[in-house]
């Protein structure tokens, strides 16, 4: 089978393309409808349009095409952060990848999401590496913060340090509660001796051997109230020999305290003496008024004379609050009795209420501790005491006193020497905490930390003097602890 041949192209006509379109002068090829010329120049991509993004491929200039020049992207202001928020500065890029989150304890880089700040140092790193202008824990070589400190730092540091010292707070403690016991045991020995009680219960005591008697029983408790009170002033004044050489971590034995406090002992008597004294003279005074007032006016007298009575009480607090730090000013800084009361007298001034709660919560404490402690103990030796002899004559009722009596005696001196402790140690952080508040005691604290040992003898801060007079908070500024 052949092919036809099939018919002839024509040529096209003068003066046409093949296109049909009409010819162009100057001979040059027609373009397509809707494409413009060639020579004609593009215009430049606007913002986001032609120009490649961040990660698409950009293809080659083409030969013979115009060169386009860069787009530059607009300049705009910078961002300023949040007064108070945190900026990384710029590093070069890490591991991660771009937009992860950086790993706990390591700081944010460069691309990375870095957390706000939030004032307090990072787990993981140093102090300050959150920036400049943070907050820097102060230091705590002891049993408390080397800064103003507030009510549930004073007491658990009070605990601390007497758990710390165990000879030497609780072992003194316990010497001055038992002889304290030893002599009530002697004077109650006295009086049962003489036969006053039995006379008394029997009923034959006579109106001149009671006024005797009375007399007899009110000096042994007068002498007892104040042999009392002497020694428990030098043992809270010793004490804080102790419990300051915690707050560096040094360690104090019941031998090595009591060297270093004999010195002081003869001022601390004297200011238990003029104290208790005080105190006993004003109580007499009111008394005496008190009853003068009753048998002059009446009924009337009375109420006036428990108003006069609870004003005076009040007096007494505000008083002994002024004065309680005493005994330390005494030991560390070695004054007298009037400079020392009036060294007390400065420290608590603006800061009365402070040390008045203080002091009332710690002794509350040990008021709680003491009888929940006691009161079981004296309940069961009743009990026991009636089971035994349901029947008692005279003499057996005397034995029952003083078994009773003496077991109560055994039991109150175990806890009031832990309690003792514990009180004596409150008031020496009081005593710390306002120094620190009002002289920047810290800063000569931590001087001393960094200059001496842990076992260099002395007592820190007994040769410090204060920084500077009424810079609260040492180095560290800011508001202090509050009650």
């Amino acid at each position: 089978m052949t092919q036809q041949p099939g018919p002839p192209l024509e040529e096209p006509a003068e003066g046409r393309s093949a296109s049909g379109a009409p010819p162009v002068p100057g001979g040059a090829v027609p373009q397509a409808p809707g494409t413009p010329p060639a020579s004609a120049p593009q215009p430049a991509p606007q913002w986001g349009q032609y120009a490649p993004q961040w990660g698409q491929y950009a293809p080659p200039q083409q030969w013979g095409q115009p060169t386009q020049p860069p787009v530059q992207p607009p300049v705009l202001p910078p961002v300023l952060p949040p007064y108070g928020q945190y900026v990384p500065p710029a590093a070069p890029p890490a591991q991660q990848q771009w937009g992860q989150q950086p790993a706990w304890g390591q700081a944010p880089q460069w691309g990375q999401y870095g957390p706000p700040s939030t004032g307090y140092p990072v787990p993981g790193q140093a102090n300050g590496a959150n920036g400049p202008g943070h907050y820097v824990a102060p230091p705590k070589p002891g049993v408390i913060p080397l800064r103003p400190l507030g009510l549930g730092e004073v007491l658990d540091g009070a605990f601390q340090a007497a758990r710390r010292n165990g000879k030497a707070m609780f072992g003194s403690a316990l010497l001055v509660q038992a002889a304290s016991a030893l002599l009530s045991a002697i004077l109650l020995t006295v009086f049962l001796s003489g036969g006053a009680l039995a006379s008394l219960m029997a009923g034959t005591t006579s109106r001149d051997a009671l006024g005797s008697m009375v007399v007899g029983l009110g000096g042994g408790l007068l002498v007892t109230v104040l042999l009392g009170s002497m020694a428990q002033m030098v043992l809270q004044g010793a004490l804080v020999v102790p419990v300051l050489r915690a707050i560096l971590n040094r360690h104090t034995g019941f031998k090595s305290m009591w060297s270093m406090a004999r010195h002081r002992i003869g001022t601390l008597v004297l200011v238990g003496l003029l104290t208790t004294g005080a105190v006993l003279v004003a109580t007499a005074v009111v008394a005496a008024v008190a009853v003068l007032m009753v048998s002059a006016v009446g009924p009337g007298g009375a109420v006036l004379a428990v108003l006069v009575a609870l004003a005076v009480l009040a007096l007494f607090v505000w008083l002994g609050t002024k004065i309680m730090l005493a005994p330390a000013a005494v030991i560390v800084e070695n004054l007298g009795v009037f400079p020392a009361l009036a060294r007390s007298w400065r420290l608590t001034t603006g800061h009365w209420w402070r040390t008045f709660g203080t002091y009332f919560v710690a002794a509350l404490i040990a008021g709680i501790i003491a009888g929940v402690i006691s009161t079981p103990v004296g309940f069961i030796t009743g009990i026991v005491s009636a089971m035994i002899t349901p029947n008692p004559t005279e003499a057996d009722a005397v034995m029952q006193l003083v078994v009773s009596q003496g077991i109560s005696m055994i039991v109150s001196t175990l806890i009031g020497a832990v309690t003792l402790a514990f009180q004596s140690g409150v008031l020496a952080l009081i005593y710390v905490d306002l120094r620190m508040r009002k002289e920047g005691f810290d800063v000569v604290l931590m001087r001393e930390m960094e200059t001496t040992g842990p076992d260099t003898p002395g007592i820190p801060g007994a040769s410090g003097q204060p920084v500077s007079p009424g810079a609260a908070g040492g180095p560290f500024p800011g508001p202090a602890p509050t009650l």
